[in-house]
């Protein structure tokens, strides 16, 4: 007797069903899928990588979306249709509407215009003068306190204040007497005079031949500005 009629019965059977179970395993369908559920998954993927707009205009778009199938034609028309005439009315009444800051116009504001514009002040014109001897150009005066080591007190006199003494003083600044005087542009014969008695003229400047009372003097040129 071969090895195959040896074999019992129970081994037969444990074969059959190993067999069976396999294939029943090819056989099995595969598990159903739920696209539903991996259209949001992947939707809440997408929804991560974008901005707070994007996701609102995202939402927006389903609602709308979900709308349109949910509803009739007829009934979108209709919906449609009355929103863009509440739209227009609105629109309409604000645009019509005058600004609230703007005052509308009266009689007696159009009345009262012509009277406004005829008592206004009529306008002057205004004479510029051309004369250059007319300005005035602040001039400084120097004079070096080593060239007058006793000077107590220094002024400046000359044709533009009358040979005055005390009418132009100096301050002592540094070691320099010095001093402004607004000069009319021209020519100017001037002098210092120390301790209110003695002439002196300005050694920096050049010397004047017509200076009044036979004192030294210097000239001193203003230019125009």
């Amino acid at each position: 007797m071969s090895d195959r009629h040896r074999e019992s019965p129970h081994a037969h059977a444990a074969d059959d069903a190993l067999l069976m179970a396999q294939i029943k395993a090819v056989l099995t369908p595969m598990p159903a899928v739920d696209r539903r559920r991996i259209a949001q998954i992947l939707a809440a993927a997408r929804d991560r990588r974008r901005t707070p707009w994007q996701r609102l205009r995202a939402r927006g778009d389903a609602l709308l979306e979900r709308w349109r199938f949910a509803t009739s034609p007829l009934v979108r028309g209709a919906t449609l249709a009355a929103a863009a005439l509440a739209v227009g009315f609105v629109s309409r009444g604000f645009l019509m509407r005058p600004p609230a800051s703007t005052p509308q116009p009266t009689a007696t504001t159009v009345a009262s215009a012509p009277a406004a514009t005829a008592a206004a002040a009529p306008l002057q014109p205004v004479e510029a003068t051309a004369d250059a001897a007319s300005l005035r150009v602040p001039t400084q005066f120097l004079l070096d306190a080593r060239d007058v080591p006793t000077a107590a007190q220094v002024s400046v006199v000359g044709d533009f204040n009358d040979w005055n003494v005390t009418a132009t003083p100096l301050t002592l600044e540094n070691g320099v007497w010095t001093g402004t005087r607004p000069l009319a542009p021209g020519r100017h014969v001037y002098a210092f005079v120390v301790n209110g008695t003695t002439w002196v003229a300005d050694p920096r400047a050049p010397p004047a031949a017509d200076t009044d009372f036979g004192r030294p003097g210097s000239i001193i040129i203003v230019q125009a500005p």
